[in-house]
């Protein structure tokens, strides 16, 4: 399958890891959140990254960070 970003033509699981790959490859813990919208009503999200071996405090920030925003809890505009 291919999926279209931005201008470019990508395969399915290039497009889905082209973000997160640098961290799966260095063992890096990541969390992505979900952090707004884009102009063409997408979703957008913010990417966290760790220290090795600091999944905990990589999941504390994703946590603190939904506790005072709701852009978890909204959905796309139809």
């Amino acid at each position: 399958m291919r999926v279209r970003v931005g201008e470019a033509e990508l395969g399915a699981e290039e497009a889905i890891t082209r973000l997160s790959g640098p961290f799966n490859l260095t063992g890096l813990p990541a969390l992505a959140v979900p952090c707004g919208f884009t102009r063409q009503g997408l979703p957008a999200s913010l990417q966290l990254v760790g220290r090795p071996f600091a999944e905990g405090d990589v999941l504390a920030a994703g946590h603190a960070y939904q506790r005072v925003t709701d852009w978890h809890r909204r959905a796309p505009e139809s």
